[in-house]
């Protein structure tokens, strides 16, 4: 299978490294195969990510993560540094967040959660300390809010979305400025209650580009943004889930067609993605107890492969191997040793990766228990 060629590529790599290492710094991306579902726009996501480096047994009350960055010159090493402190409830649900930059004295964002684990609001550092940057307002029956509103000062309320629902699914999603609607999306669904089409629909106060009286010679003149429409399709192939995404616009048909298989040993995901039926990507990534493999290929338009990116991670140890679309023909290696440390409950406390016996990440949590 196609993943599987993608594994052995890369353990002949690292069998060949030795050879064929170069000195070439790349921070290795460590990807987590994520479950595939196609969902609506959660605006939310725009403003925070989901927290890092929380994965815990036990019952853990805080956990802080001071993660540093080392890039290596010449003369000099540049360090980049961050710190969150992340609080749990008995339960192991996410309570609250503080997001800092470089040092514990003062979060530039704190992000708070319902009962449910839902991101309730943000905020965030500015002139006069800490305030409201957004606030999130929830129904009993759906993880998206009834409303999402943006703040722009404590209590100037500047955007806002509106959801609305039809049998507990989002069927249209609107967006405002200063209380006008600039667009909206729809959304449908089959009988199974999976997402058939999604619409976005702008209007005549919505987004576009402006061009000015003094290019025109005449007056300002605004072509508005299109609307646009996605479509998806579901299949089985034996015991592997297909889910074709089609987006039409006047120039362009992309389809993306991403192909899952998961069992109780391992999951994996293909997804291959066209522009007017040519294969521009094609990303695999295959998930095991403790493992993860990765390949990205990007292609040419004679189909040839013109550069790629693979890695494969296990618990101790990073390798990556890639091209550019310089170099088409020669290969690049980095091999990312990893030394992790424990606490008395088996969590880990300490990661430090490195290569070519320097510390290139560091990642050190400090974990606070509730008393039993």
């Amino acid at each position: 299978m196609v993943y599987l060629r993608c594994v052995f590529e890369i353990i002949s790599t690292y069998q060949l490294k030795k050879i064929r290492m170069k000195r070439l710094q790349l921070v290795l991306l460590l990807l987590m195969t994520q479950q595939f579902i196609f969902s609506q726009n959660n605006a939310i996501s725009r403003f925070i990510n989901a927290p890092r480096n929380i994965e815990h047994s036990g019952l853990a009350k805080c956990i802080t993560v001071h993660d540093y960055s080392f890039k290596i010159n010449k003369e000099a090493v540049d360090t980049t540094k961050t710190v969150d402190k992340i609080f749990f409830n008995k339960r192991g649900g996410v309570i609250k967040v503080l997001n800092f930059r470089d040092s514990e004295d003062e979060p530039w964002q704190i992000i708070e959660y319902d009962k449910k684990g839902r991101a309730q609001s943000i905020s965030r550092k500015n002139n006069d300390g800490m305030s409201l940057f957004a606030k999130q307002f929830f129904n009993n029956f759906s993880d998206q809010p009834d409303s999402l509103n943006i703040y722009r000062g404590e209590k100037r309320k500047s955007d806002q979305y509106i959801n609305h629902f039809d049998k507990k699914l989002l069927v249209k999603q609107e967006y405002f400025t200063q209380d006008t609607l600039r667009s909206y999306n729809t959304y449908q669904y089959d009988k199974k209650n999976r997402l058939i089409k999604e619409s976005f629909v702008n209007t005549k106060n919505g987004w576009g580009i402006t061009i000015g009286k003094s290019i025109t010679g005449n007056k300002d003149e605004k072509t508005f943004y299109s609307n646009d429409d996605k479509t998806y399709v579901y299949s089985k192939l034996q015991d592997t889930t297909v889910i074709t995404k089609t987006n039409i616009t006047p120039k362009h048909t992309y389809i993306e067609v991403t192909k899952e298989l998961k069992t109780n040993n391992f999951s994996l995901e293909i997804k291959d993605k066209y522009d007017n039926n040519f294969l521009y990507e094609s990303i695999h990534n295959y998930t095991s107890k403790d493992s993860i493999f990765y390949c990205s290929y990007y292609y040419r338009d004679n189909k040839k492969i013109s550069r790629f990116y693979k890695t494969i991670t296990k618990p101790n140890i990073q390798i990556g191997t890639w091209n550019s679309d310089v170099g088409v023909d020669q290969e690049s290696t980095q091999t990312v040793n990893i030394d992790t440390s424990f606490d008395e409950f088996n969590n880990w406390t300490r990661k430090a990766y490195s290569t070519d016996n320097k510390i290139i990440r560091l990642i050190i949590r400090e974990i606070k228990y509730f008393r039993l």
